[in-house]
């Protein structure tokens, strides 16, 4: 099961490559290993051949795909002429041309006999993100791998949108945080004296409603003693390092006065946009209670559970108990355990707490029609 603090590692690996493209590769590596496979890819097409921007391949896999087999990947050009955000399964496209150059002459050699592919971008330059394995004998996109990977997708949409800006951007403040603005969570830039140098809109809105986060004289505080040490451990860091000077990031809990979800923090080393002597840092503010909860359809097509059920999930996920559930749906609480009982056989969780995770994890990338 991949924690919620797993999916967020993730997620702030994905930004972190977006300012700092040399991370995609550590980027690609901490996906694979924690959803499964042997590698993955982040490709773009160019004139109908495509190019392996970063990609952890087997050794000389990726030189021979740029020289000659780019142009024959017909599993990647079913997925190019297919809609933006579909996860398609390798063993879906792979089998049905198994006897082809690209399969018997780089695909089997190389171990890539199955995987999940996605189109992220549309227009005549498509994006692709690819995870590999070399597991043949059981099929690769079981339902627990294709949910976490779907919930990354957004993510992987909103970091090369948030690349493609940066990439033309001088260091201006206001043009940072213009392209940061494409971005869904919060985004600030810290400089050496720890004060905020640009932030997106996100992260203006968290500050400004000022629940466990804010801008004090410049610097961003958080509300709880132990948070603000935590944070400016975090910063300190990704500023200056330790005592061999390697900067890197971490991640915390910001908890909320209010009572809501608390924040996930990660403090990431930025060094594509810095001077020499000025080092900066990137902080992602993640609002659980903002992240897009999936519909009871989605969670009825792929769980196959009962409207009821479907319900009685989604709920969960926002906090509340049996009694609570009891009493807002007018059934006895035996009902409502009977429903949760069910609905972790059929998720494959144990507890309320492992139910909630698995639906963060959840992300509605394709619309499912409610019935």
């Amino acid at each position: 099961m991949v924690t919620l603090e797993d999916f967020s590692r993730l997620v702030a690996g994905i930004y972190a490559a977006a300012a700092t493209p040399e991370r995609w590769q550590t980027a690609i590596g901490d996906i694979h290993r924690t959803i499964g496979g042997n590698g993955g890819a982040l490709v773009t097409a160019e004139n109908a051949i495509w190019i392996i921007q970063d990609a952890v391949l087997p050794a000389g896999a990726a030189a021979s795909y740029t020289e000659h087999y780019g142009r024959l990947d017909y599993p990647l050009a079913a997925v190019a002429n297919g809609p933006v955000g579909i996860i398609r399964s390798g063993a879906e496209l792979i089998t049905t041309q198994r006897h082809s150059e690209f399969y018997t002459d780089w695909m089997h050699p190389n171990g890539l006999e199955d995987g999940l592919l996605v189109r992220l971008s549309a227009g005549p330059r498509p994006s692709c993100f690819i995870l590999h394995t070399s597991v043949a004998s059981e099929r690769f996109d079981t339902v627990e791998r294709v949910q976490v990977f779907g919930g990354l997708v957004r993510h992987l949409q909103q970091a090369l949108r948030t690349q493609h800006h940066i990439d033309g951007l001088t260091h201006t403040g206001a043009d940072l945080s213009a392209a940061l603005d494409t971005v869904g969570n919060g985004i600030l830039v810290i400089g050496a004296d720890r004060r905020v140098l640009s932030l997106n809109g996100a992260a203006e809105q968290i500050v400004r409603v000022a629940d466990g986060l804010s801008l004090i004289q410049g610097h961003l505080t958080a509300a709880s003693r132990h948070a603000e040490q935590a944070l400016g451990l975090a910063l300190y860091a990704a500023l200056d390092g330790d005592a061999n000077g390697v900067r890197h990031g971490n991640s915390l809990i910001c908890e909320r006065p209010s009572g809501a979800r608390s924040f996930v923090i990660h403090v990431l080393p930025l060094h594509t946009l810095e001077e020499p002597g000025r080092p900066r840092a990137m902080v992602v503010l993640i609002n659980p209670a903002r992240e897009p909860e999936p519909s009871a359809a989605l969670l009825q097509q792929l769980f196959h559970l009962t409207p009821t059920e479907a319900e009685i999930a989604l709920r969960v996920s926002r906090g509340a108990d049996p009694k609570t559930l009891a009493e807002e749906l007018s059934v006895s609480l035996p009902t409502v355990r009977t429903h949760l009982r069910r609905i972790f056989d059929k998720t494959g969780t144990h507890r309320q707490a492992d139910l909630v995770r698995l639906i963060l994890t959840l992300h509605p990338f394709t619309s499912v029609p409610e019935s």
